[in-house]
């Protein structure tokens, strides 16, 4: 292949790619803002008409009604040139203006139907209704066509494409002119340097036309005398340096190996025991002078003797060199690790700030060790059990702190393996305290002390159950029912908050199941922690967890995300929902103006429904801050296109003020409290809507 093949072929594809992304983006953001314009403007001009054509309806005698109810409805249609048809309906006048169709016929053959169909812009329908003064409804009917932003969009990237495809014509000129100028250069050099690499010292270049082919010349010819003239020197002296630099080599290998098995490892390539000592004592004098803790890990395989048994000495010795990679790659510049012997590691945490950094590292290196190790085409799987001792000031040297460790170890193996354990006097109360809490929270997870408590979801206008949200608890043998902030901080930064988040989902989709049996075909939602949501493989454990209920379907599952939650790669979170969603599954924004981004995560979260906060609505009766609050989220959601519910409803003015703002949906407990699950359907069953929520009106529009 040559070498115009070999540079224009990977443009060409490497082109071909950057164009498919950055027109995949651009129709998004094209389609996006055409879309985000369609609707405001459709928006508008149904405020608009809302304050001028209803009024008149309803202030106007039926006299003069009809021609000016006609004129205003003539009048909008330049004012949006998307509108199709506009219609008034009350019990004695039937008014439609319709547009030119003329115009929309046109817009519409200059856009093809693939790209309609791609663009994937829908036509809008509004209805505004009011009540007349003879006791009738008067109702307005709006109809937008997409032809002018699928126009538009349609334009635009037909415009950039043109652009696009002069921009790569010129760039293939320009490399084919410069390839040219420069072919006859590459000919000539290349039949210089084979006859140079031939032996023939006495080759010379001609000197080219363009400064840079006189360069490569002179270049080239120097370099050849000057090979030509050392030569003869070399071959004289050739001969008596070649042993002696044979033996100098030889000895500097031996010397370099016999220094390094002192000091490494021979099997893993990690530092040994004696590398250990003399860096043990650098970092206790540094923790000591910068007054810093530092904890000495012994890590020790559990069944490790099981493995070689099984599957050879071989395979055990592979084990070995997998879990030093996996320590390697975590210490990077920071830490320091070495093996002791056997199955034993040592891993020295250097400058800790807390017990707290110590734990989150080693269950975070724990976590890694445990993932599958592969041996002769096959998956092991293996775990660790750790002893930490902590340096913390005392007077204490490395044998004893590497004796602590192993005390630790030896702790750690009697509780279960797979654990770790501390050994320090001094944090040894506060290290308990904290190891233990956690312990406690998984026994009670083993022991199926954690309950389900299920909050009702109401259509407060229509008088509806439409759903319930579940809420965990501990059941705790001596405090009694414990609320999840009593607990969940403590394990929300642990791998323990999954195992947690995966029983909530199986308890709540069993009792859905239930529920479905009985008729009562209820969306549950359920809250997803940050670290169980960002998992690699959590669409597919989810998707097994669903199939484990097949009387569920997926659409009854509703995923509750925190606003304010730590989601750091926003770009993964979006895949991750729209996969859920790909199946079914419903997303919601809880806490929704809590958080510092929530402008952002509107935007860039796909989520399905918007909950507000009950910290806003709780006090939006008396605090007009938090009243504009909830009137300005109602109408965020709602010009996106998403449901809006309210949390915090305590009582019926609430309801009622929040049906006013546009809002229907609520829980709360002016609605009811969060209750066990054998008593959701007698609730339910007598649940009446109080009356203030059926007669109150939408009397204000979101902002």
């Amino acid at each position: 292949m040559g070498c115009y093949s070999r540079l224009f072929i990977p443009i060409f594809f490497l082109i071909l790619g950057v164009s498919a992304v950055r027109y995949h983006t651009l129709l998004d953001a094209e389609t996006s803002l055409a879309t985000a314009r369609y609707r405001s403007d459709a928006r508008q001009l149904d405020l608009y008409l809302a304050n001028t054509v209803l009024p008149m309806a309803v202030r106007t005698d039926m006299g003069s009604m009809r021609d000016s109810v006609r004129q205003a409805l003539r009048g909008a249609l330049p004012l949006n040139r998307s509108l199709a048809a506009v219609r008034w309906n009350s019990a004695s006048e039937h008014i439609e203006v319709l547009a030119d169709s003329q115009r929309a016929d046109e817009l519409a053959a200059t856009v093809p139907a693939w790209f309609v169909r791609l663009a994937g812009i829908s036509a809008i329908s509004s209805r505004l209704t009011v009540a007349l003064p003879d006791g009738g409804d008067g109702v307005l009917d709006l109809h937008y066509t997409p032809h002018l932003p699928l126009t538009q969009v349609w334009h635009n990237l037909r415009h950039q494409a043109v652009l696009s495809t002069i921009n790569v014509l010129l760039i293939y000129v320009l490399l084919g002119l410069i390839l040219a100028s420069h072919r006859k250069l590459l000919a000539r050099l290349v039949q210089a340097t084979d006859r140079f690499r031939g032996g023939d010292f006495s080759v010379r270049m001609a000197a080219g036309a363009t400064p840079e082919a006189q360069a490569v010349a002179r270049s080239v010819n120097s370099m050849a005398g000057d090979v030509e003239e050392l030569l003869t020197s070399l071959k004289t002296s050739q001969r008596q340096l070649g042993e002696q630099l044979n033996e100098t080599v030889h000895m500097q290998q031996a010397l370099q190996k016999l220094s390094w098995q002192n000091y490494n490892d021979v099997l893993t390539g990690l530092p040994n025991r004696a590398a250990l000592a003399a860096r043990f004592e650098q970092e206790l004098f540094l923790a000591r002078e910068r007054q810093r803790l530092l904890a000495v890990c012994l890590f020790d395989l559990d069944h490790f003797q099981t493995i070689n048994d099984r599957c050879g000495a071989e395979a055990g010795d592979e084990i070995l060199k997998q879990v030093a990679g996996r320590l390697h790659a975590f210490t990077g510049q920071a830490h320091y690790v070495a093996r002791l012997g056997g199955d034993e590691f040592v891993l020295l945490l250097c400058g800790q700030a807390s017990i707290a950094s110590i734990e989150q590292n080693v269950t975070q290196l724990m976590s890694e060790l445990s993932h599958p190790y592969q041996c002769d085409q096959q998956a092991l799987h293996m775990t660790a059990s750790a002893g930490i001792a902590v340096y913390a000031g005392k007077d204490l040297n490395t044998e004893s702190l590497l004796r602590h460790a192993d005390h630790a170890v030896y702790q750690a193996k009697l509780t279960g393996r797979n654990q770790y354990h501390f050994f320090d006097t001094n944090l040894d109360e506060e290290v308990r305290t904290h190891h233990n809490q956690r312990t406690e929270v998984r026994q009670a997870l083993i022991n199926g002390e954690l309950r389900l408590y299920y909050q009702p979801k109401v259509n407060m206008r229509a008088g509806t159950v439409v759903g319930m949200e579940a809420l965990l608890r501990w059941q705790h043998p001596r405090r009694g029912v414990l609320a999840p902030a009593q607990f969940l901080p403590l394990v929300e930064q642990t791998d323990l908050i999954i195992d947690i988040g995966e029983w909530v989902l199986r308890q709540a989709l069993w009792q859905m199941q239930r529920w479905a049996a009985s008729g009562k075909h209820w969306v549950v939602s359920v809250n997803i922690a940050a670290r169980h949501f960002q998992q690699p493989d959590f669409v597919s454990r989810l998707k097994t967890i669903l199939g484990e209920f097949p009387g569920v379907r997926a659409s009854m599952l509703e995923l509750e995300i925190l606003e304010s939650s730590a989601l750091h790669d926003i770009v993964h979170v979006r895949r991750i929902i729209r996969a859920c969603q790909a199946l079914g599954i419903t997303f919601a924004l809880d806490d929704f103006g809590t958080g510092y981004s929530s402008m952002s995560y509107l935007k860039r979260l796909p989520a399905n429904i918007v909950k507000i906060d009950q910290s806003f609505v709780r006090n939006m009766l008396n605090d007009p801050d938090d009243l504009h609050l909830v009137r300005a989220v109602i109408g965020l959601a709602r010009s996106f296109s998403l449901t809006v519910i309210a949390e915090g409803v305590e009582s019926i003015e609430h309801g009622a003020r929040l049906i006013q703002l546009g809002c229907d949906l609520a829980q709360g407990y002016g609605i009811a409290r969060p209750m066990p699950a054998d008593a959701v359907l007698e609730w339910a069953n007598h649940f009446i809507p109080a009356p203030q929520w059926r007669i109150a009106q939408f009397s204000e529009s979101p902002v």
